[in-house]
């Protein structure tokens, strides 16, 4: 603990020397007694202006020596003799880096001070906290700083001016007794600490002869001539000091100090302290000057919408150390201000290469307020754009995520999830287990129908988050009740099998759980009809919990692909069901051998090739089980397989067969007739007999046969030449 000493001068009575006069009467145990008393007995342990009263005329002083400093407090009074013309002068004596100007001036209405003698000699006085000292002296010197405003503005700074002219001089001021301490609070605020020169004072004296003088000594009137030499520089406050630069600067100062306190000054002070005149005119020139006014001297949030002032900010040094204050300055600007200033700091702007800083900060307070409340369109339109880190968009969003995870039905959850995926929060955040236990299942659904274009990634997530949730039939019904998410999963896929069959694998799960059964099969089938996509099925065949699951998901993937290749009528699902005897994916049915006997569906595989077709790989036609992880394959449209384009020829139309039921649907194409086709015959227009029945001959045949003709002939005319003798 570090403490302060006390010594209490007055009127002792003659010792045993014959001595008498004023001297220490009490102490605090002080080993450097003795020294103190020759520095303060004949020359500040005596006051002037005897016989005022108490209040007006108790004077202090601050004064520091080579290793001590000490506060005086110096009073007229009356000894318990009744003697009167005595001074009761109280001294705190301590470290001079403790007891500075500050710390002096707080003190001058402590309750501690002493106003009578005590009855007699000793050492009565206890050793001072200097912590506690100090928080009793804040707010004797707030108090002081307040009383400024007496002090006239012209007076301040006549002594102001003066002393940045000059500011290794040491001055004597005339003013008034009463604005003696808060003018000296005023200046020792305005030209601040220099070090090995403190501002040392004495309060109210009436001369400024003598040896160890403080730096400034306030007098109430001029002192009388004598032949006594004074170095010191003596100023009339009354009489206004020369039209200068300086001048000028120091009105600027008074002005700013009056207005927005000593905490203004402190932020333009100098970097080095003011030794010379050079130092001020130094100071001068840094200081900006609007209008002949010193600016707010403060990093305003100007700094992020004029370039100048950022730039003298930053040659100050003084953009880290306002951070914190920016901070909850911009938390209070209306949405408008926020979009302006984030178009000015997008990343490829200089000023947020040179300043990265400023640009996470405006970012950071930009994506709070986007993410807390109802932040307006304009301000999510600027923050988007302006690009914010994705992990400080996913910081804020779990800063503000509710304990329990969001529940999608209150309007607070729903918006702070679409809000943060918009400004760029990635959908691997959402991976979090337990974010979205408390939303139902109708709301996570509705979420990725309503999403599912603009955040496909993170709505596929989702779908993971609803397959967590369990399965039931409730779910089940939700998901028949908004068309089984065929739009929502098609554009999640964006052409991507893997990921289609991943999305409708979700689904089923949320719906049916792990396994999927006959009857369960027999319902998606029948609700799902002829329009549902092929990954959808293929999602159905992994889940599959039996060989009757699987094989109804087959025979259903077999007329898909009958009614792609225009072998098969229009129609649903659900009517071609139950048809026996109909055609599967890579084998033959045979028909039911009783009244109620369902048909063999058989064992998927390869697709057969129609005629002049080439033959086709099962996973090209969609039919085969879909990859586990994404391939490079060609996209698609869901709606391909409901309203397919057969190229060629168009086909025969076929006669009606009377009334629809489940065993008639137009004409069913044999396979078994597709490996020997039957030659395709002429029409009978077009038919011309030839020679011998050879029907229509073309230009060669006919050459040939003639040159076969003149052989023969040529070959009976040489018999018969050689035959006649």
């Amino acid at each position: 603990m570090t403490t302060v000493d006390q010594i209490l001068f007055g009127w002792a009575e003659r010792d045993h020397e014959g001595n008498a006069g004023v001297r220490p009467v009490a102490h605090s145990g002080l080993r450097t007694l003795d020294r103190w008393a020759k520095r303060l007995q004949y020359v500040w342990a005596t006051q002037d202006g005897q016989g005022e009263l108490p209040e007006d005329s108790a004077s202090l002083v601050h004064l520091v020596f080579d290793d001590e400093a000490a506060v005086l407090r110096k009073l007229p009074s009356r000894n318990p003799h009744g003697r009167g013309g005595a001074t009761l002068t109280h001294v705190l004596v301590g470290d001079p880096r403790a007891i500075d100007a500050g710390l002096a001036l707080g003190l001058h209405d402590w309750p501690g001070w002493r106003d009578r003698e005590p009855d007699g000699t000793g050492a009565d006085l206890a050793a001072l906290d200097l912590d506690d000292l100090r928080e009793a002296a804040r707010p004797g010197l707030a108090a002081l700083r307040e009383r400024v405003a007496e002090v006239p503005a012209e007076q301040l700074t006549a002594l102001v001016a003066r002393v940045l002219a000059e500011p290794a001089e040491d001055f004597s001021v005339l003013i008034r007794p009463q604005l003696a301490l808060p003018t000296m609070t005023a200046l020792s605020d305005i030209a601040g600490p220099v070090p090995g020169r403190p501002w040392t004072f004495a309060s109210r004296e009436s001369t400024d002869k003598g040896g160890h003088q403080p730096r400034v000594v306030f007098l109430a009137a001029r002192p009388p001539q004598s032949m006594y030499i004074n170095q010191r520089r003596r100023v009339d406050v009354t009489e206004p000091p020369p039209d200068t630069d300086t001048t000028r600067f120091a009105a600027q100062l008074v002005e700013l100090y009056r207005e927005d306190g000593h905490a203004a000054l402190e932020r333009i002070r100098p970097r080095h302290p003011l030794h010379t005149a050079q130092d001020v005119d130094a100071w001068r020139r840094t200081v900006p000057i609007v209008d002949g006014r010193i600016a707010d001297p403060r990093v305003r949030l100007d700094v992020f919408l004029d370039d100048a002032l950022l730039e003298r900010a930053a040659a100050r040094g003084a953009l880290a150390q306002e951070r914190v204050r920016l901070a909850g300055e911009l938390r209070k600007q209306p949405a408008e201000w926020l979009s302006t200033a984030l178009h000015r700091w997008h990343r490829p702007e200089r000023r947020a290469s040179l300043h990265p800083d400023l640009r996470q900060l405006l970012m950071a307070e930009a994506v709070e307020a986007c993410l807390a409340g109802q932040a307006p369109e304009v301000l999510l339109q600027a923050t988007r754009s302006a690009e914010p880190a994705a992990a400080l968009v996913t910081g804020v969003f779990f800063r503000q995520l509710p304990h329990e995870g969001l529940d999608l039905r209150r309007a607070a959850d729903w918006r702070l999830l679409v809000v943060a995926l918009y400004l760029g929060m990635p959908a691997a955040s959402l991976e979090r287990s337990g974010l979205l236990a408390p939303s139902p299942a109708e709301e996570l659904m509705d979420l990725v129908r309503q999403y599912a274009e603009r955040f496909p990634d993170a709505m596929r997530v989702v779908l993971r988050h609803l397959a967590d949730a369990g399965h039931s039939p409730r779910t089940a019904r939700l998901w028949y009740d908004r068309d089984l998410l065929l739009d929502a999963v098609d554009r999640i896929a964006a052409g991507d099998r893997a990921s289609e069959v991943y999305c409708f694998r979700q689904l089923l799960i949320a719906a049916y759980g792990p396994g999927l059964g006959r009857a369960d099969a027999d319902v998606l089938v029948q609700r799902a009809g002829a329009q549902a996509p092929l990954g959808l099925y293929a999602a159905a065949l992994e889940l599959a919990a039996d060989d009757g699951a699987g094989q109804r998901i087959r025979y259903e993937l077999s007329e898909q692909f009958l009614r792609a290749e225009g072998y098969s009528g229009p129609g649903t699902g659900a009517r071609y069901a139950s048809r026996p005897g109909g055609p599967v994916l890579g084998g033959r049915t045979t028909a039911p051998a009783g009244p109620g006997a369902q048909p063999d569906y058989g064992t998927a595989g390869p697709v057969p090739s129609a005629p002049g077709r080439p033959r086709q790989d099962p996973s090209a036609a969609g039919a085969g089980p879909y990859p586990s992880s994404p391939s490079p394959s060609p996209t698609r449209a869901h709606t391909e397989w409901a309203h397919p384009a057969v190229p060629g020829p168009p086909r025969p139309s076929v006669p009606a067969a009377g009334p629809r039921d489940h065993h008639a649907q137009g004409v069913v194409p044999d396979p078994a007739q597709w490996d020997h086709p039957a030659p395709p015959q002429e029409p009978p227009a077009r038919r011309r007999r030839g020679l011998g029945g050879l029907g229509q001959l073309d230009g060669v045949t006919v050459i040939f046969v003639s040159v076969l003709l003149l052989v023969l002939f040529g070959t009976f005319a040489a018999i018969l030449l050689t035959s006649v003798p």
